[in-house]
């Protein structure tokens, strides 16, 4: 099945709040749209949700925008792929590669929309083409961002009254209140919740990192997400540190993971589809993180419904992939399974809402990402007009 056209561009959901993280500068909910069409009129879908000012370990690798994305796309990752066939997903990588150095947001959001079509074309949704799932539905980590602390409690007591088990806290601005915030978390809702910090690289380096995270463990954290910037420094704290270390910032791809696991830098991996460039590399990650018997989550930048439908396919079919997801559960205006939990937008562009139970999505088994887009929703949302 031949591709005919591949075309890119912006939309913005509205949000439930204001999310944000340390060095975040933009806002929440500003998105990419891929639309790969082939011979008899199948579309596939796909989504990037680039930022500027996030990258990895001193620059070494690059933030995007929405419009380097649309160019991309447009003028060099699309005109290299037309006529090719849809399912060779693993050589429109190569070529991709190939005409473009980096730029990894908008070769994600085209291998999205090329599975999304290979599985139309097959019958098969996502997770199959991936190799099958291994698990019965994936559980959702609600993000707690950057807020003053009775917000943020706030925010954290409502998404665990609404059925999910762990909970991904911003932090890295201030280590006072990051502590603060998970003794008083720890106390409000026991030992049974996953409490997971996530510094954005914001505890400096060695013995300051170190100690703020000793002190966040005595408080009660289960996790911590990159608390310092650099192999080195992630080293020191990893080795210092009675919890497990998260790489996020320091772990894009696979080389990175192989950098990692050499350095003894973390004890997870946070897998972003978009990092790893798409579901290819995204595998590569997960599955060295296996061969090394770590633990992964699937993370990102809070995607809308197509970004996370490609999130939760990835996290059925890779056995690493076992921490709670970083991810939302998509829903149309008004039908949102939760008042809080995973709900960081008003509206979203599917037809009908994601199944979630006990705080996890289930499998999504329509051919492809397994949702219907409701374009004309989809072109109400666009910001090009």
């Amino acid at each position: 099945m031949k591709i005919i056209s591949i075309t890119a561009f912006p939309f913005s959901l509205p949000t439930r709040r204001d999310f944000r993280w340390a060095g975040m500068l933009g806002n929440l909910g500003n998105f990419v749209a891929v639309r790969v069409e082939t011979e008899n009129d199948v579309v596939g879908w796909g989504e990037a949700t680039p930022l500027p000012d996030w990258g990895g370990d001193f620059g070494r690798h690059a933030g995007e925008t929405v419009k380097t994305v649309i160019e991309m796309v447009q003028n060099v990752l699309g005109p290299a792929l037309i006529g090719s066939d849809v399912s060779d997903v693993t050589r429109a990588a190569q070529i991709m590669n190939h005409v473009a150095v980096g730029n990894v947001y908008a070769k994600c959001a085209v291998s999205i929309a090329l599975y999304d079509a290979w599985g139309k074309v097959t019958g098969l949704p996502v997770y199959r083409l991936l190799g099958g799932k291994v698990r019965d539905g994936v559980a959702v980590a609600h993000m707690v961002g950057l807020m003053p602390q009775a917000e943020a409690v706030q925010e954290a007591v409502m998404a665990v009254e609404d059925g999910v088990g762990t909970l991904q806290i911003k932090g890295g601005v201030d280590s006072a209140r990051d502590i603060s915030l998970i003794t008083e978390l720890r106390r409000l809702l026991g030992d049974g919740i996953t409490l997971r910090m996530d510094a954005n690289q914001g505890y400096g380096h060695g013995k300051n990192a170190s100690r703020v995270v000793r002190q966040l463990t005595d408080a009660g954290v289960s996790l911590v997400e990159q608390p310092s910037q650099g192999l080195r420094y992630m080293s020191e704290v990893t080795a210092s540190s009675s919890v497990p270390i998260v790489a996020d910032e320091s772990c894009w791809d696979i080389h990175d993971a192989y950098d990692v696991v050499r350095e003894r830098a973390a004890d997870c991996f946070s897998i972003y589809l978009a990092k790893a460039g798409g579901f290819g590399g995204a595998c590569k990650v997960a599955d060295f993180a296996e061969s090394h018997l770590m633990a992964c989550d699937v993370n990102g930048s809070i995607e809308s419904a197509i970004g996370t439908a490609a999130n939760v396919h990835f996290a059925l079919a890779r056995p690493s992939v076992s921490l709670a997801a970083v991810i939302a559960i998509s829903a149309p205006s008004g039908t949102h399974p939760y008042r809080v939990a995973g709900h960081y937008y008003d509206d979203d562009v599917l037809a009908e809402p994601m199944t979630v139970k006990d705080g996890a999505l289930l499998p999504l088994d329509a051919p492809g990402l397994g949702i219907v887009v409701d374009e004309e929703k989809l072109q109400s949302f666009r910001s090009d007009k």
